[in-house]
């Protein structure tokens, strides 16, 4: 059985008491419906311990339990957060937002954010949205199934001209209408995706 005064802690560290200076001008109303949250929440967290425990059997450790939820808790929000990166840089029109404005919002360099997500999370959003054009093929990039010595093992060759041809570094495969494959960039994805026709 776990002990009360173990689970009073475990309360206290996840659901803190909401913490007024001094000079704070909250009215006493909206303190108290702080405080009355707080117990509310702590209240109902100790109700899941305490149904987790009887589930569990007496080798139920309520320390590492909460530890596993709350990782669970951020593996699920580190994949919306790749997600969400990969609507804003993908899909958003008329424009996608920016590298730079992504990584802000997530904490993330501009490279954090472009190394965050891949194919899979553009499908998956697609998937999910809608938006994703029915004929679109896109995957992550390997050198390796381009010819060797070919512009498409190092850069995007789907974007740009023959005159003057897109540097910027591959990042994904994506295939055309006759089945050929071609590197693309992270720029030029969003206009791949909407050159695609629809099923």
């Amino acid at each position: 059985m776990s002990t009360r005064h173990l689970l009073n802690d475990l309360a206290a560290i996840c659901y803190p008491e909401p913490a007024f200076p001094e000079e704070d001008q909250t009215p006493p109303a909206e303190r108290d419906a702080a405080r009355a949250g707080t117990e509310e929440a702590r209240a109902a967290f100790l109700a899941q311990l305490a149904a987790a425990e009887e589930g569990s059997g007496p080798d139920f450790d309520p320390l590492l339990n909460t530890l596993g939820n709350l990782v669970a808790i951020k593996k699920d929000a580190d994949e919306k957060i790749r997600l969400l990166l990969a609507y804003g840089r993908i899909y958003t029109t008329p424009r996608p937002h920016t590298l730079e404005a992504l990584g802000q919002a997530a904490g993330l360099t501009p490279s954090g954010v472009s190394r965050a997500f891949g194919a899979e999370e553009i499908l998956q959003v697609g998937d999910r949205t809608g938006l994703r054009p029915a004929a679109a093929d896109v995957s992550d990039h390997h050198p390796e199934l381009f010819p060797e010595g070919t512009a498409s093992q190092r850069r995007c060759t789907w974007g740009g001209s023959r005159t003057n041809p897109c540097t910027d570094a591959a990042k994904y495969i994506v295939t055309d209408k006759s089945g050929t494959r071609w590197a693309c960039c992270d720029s030029h994805l969003p206009g791949y995706l909407r050159s695609r026709p629809r099923a």
